[in-house]
């Protein structure tokens, strides 16, 4: 196997849903020192992994994954695994890009993206970098230049309760009429509209009684045109009495411009493959979205098909994984020789 497989498949191996990433921050630990890496984990949890001196250029993944455990095997130049295309895949390939640089790099693998963000949270209490590329799945020649941003609320409905056969109200009913509500709001049928997907719903306590609390889980989402706080006020003014929303996180959309310094540098490096590059805006989110504002320039790019993410069927190819590799390192070549240029000015 090659260097990049070897890597990936390391990763995969060590499960680590998201609250459960020790599962992982010892190999991940071992395979960035046994690349060649000086290694330090922060008090979050995250792992940075750094190429010579303090660097202008980080490279951000995620080892962190939704859960759901997958076997991991590898067959006919594809590797399997949970995580394999989000976001082990990029994070393997940025690893070893950042081994093979002759400039100075940092590779952050940060925890909780896939829920709270905690770890790119975390990384805001300190200094960083005025450039960094997210490694996040995006067909392996797309920069992503857009995510939409939203919040993680849930809606919890009372009532009275009863005998089923009575007439009655029932929280259940009341929740199924908000749910229908959110949706008139957020219809979600193009990229511009808000989008309201009710990912975990409860209620009822017996088969012959009304129930008395339910509750409903949604991921909203919105495009880089609206506030997402706007949309939960609206939400919030819909719903019947009784029931509440609760905003659990929320996070702003955020766009970049493609002749940016980043963009710019991965946009450049595929063409230098010769490989012709595509400009992406998300439906989701990433931790891109939290740091973008702190940063002079960013972007989002990595290896693996984006649509098979969070699914049964994580499989990435090793072309995929070794052609990223080469982007990466190309844009640090890029944005290394930007940063050289600006200290001489």
């Amino acid at each position: 196997m090659s260097k990049v497989d070897k890597v990936l498949f390391s990763l995969l191996k060590a499960y680590s849903p998201t609250g459960h990433e020790e599962n992982a921050q010892g190999i991940l630990v071992d395979i960035a020192e046994e690349l060649g890496l000086k290694v330090k984990v922060d008090d979050a949890g995250n792992v940075l992994a750094s190429k010579g001196d303090e660097s202008n250029i980080w490279l951000v993944g995620h080892y962190d994954t939704v859960p759901g455990e997958l076997p991991v095997k590898r067959s006919g130049g594809m590797i399997t695994g949970r995580g394999a295309v989000d976001a082990k895949g990029p994070l393997s390939a940025m690893l070893v890009a950042a081994s093979l640089s002759k400039d100075p790099v940092t590779v952050a693998a940060l925890v909780g993206e896939e829920g709270d963000s905690r770890g790119a949270r975390h990384l805001l209490k300190g200094k960083l970098p005025p450039y960094i590329i997210i490694g996040e799945p995006s067909n392996t020649i797309g920069v992503i230049i857009a995510y939409r941003g939203g919040a993680h609320l849930e809606i919890r409905c009372q009532a009275g309760g009863g005998h089923s056969s009575s007439p009655g109200v029932s929280a259940v009913d009341k929740l199924i009429d908000s749910i229908l509500k959110v949706k008139e709001i957020a219809p979600g049928t193009k990229y511009e509209e808000p989008s309201a997907a009710v990912t975990i719903i409860k209620g009822g306590e017996a088969f012959n009684v009304l129930p008395r609390h339910a509750s409903a889980t949604i991921d909203l989402r919105v495009s880089p045109s609206i506030d997402p706080a706007d949309v939960v006020e609206e939400i919030r003014s819909r719903l019947l009495d009784r029931c509440l929303v609760e905003v659990k996180w929320m996070i702003p959309p955020t766009t970049v411009r493609p002749s940016d310094p980043v963009p710019r540098s991965l946009i450049r490096s595929i063409l230098k493959l010769e490989r012709r590059p595509k400009l992406l805006k998300k439906y989701g989110s990433s931790d891109m979205n939290r740091l973008y504002k702190a940063v002079r320039s960013i972007a989002a790019y990595g290896p693996g098909d984006s649509r098979l993410a969070h699914t049964n069927e994580e499989i990435i190819s090793i072309n995929e994984l070794e052609l990223a590799v080469k982007v990466y390192k190309g844009a640090i070549e890029q944005l290394s020789q930007l940063g050289r240029c600006r200290a001489i000015q």
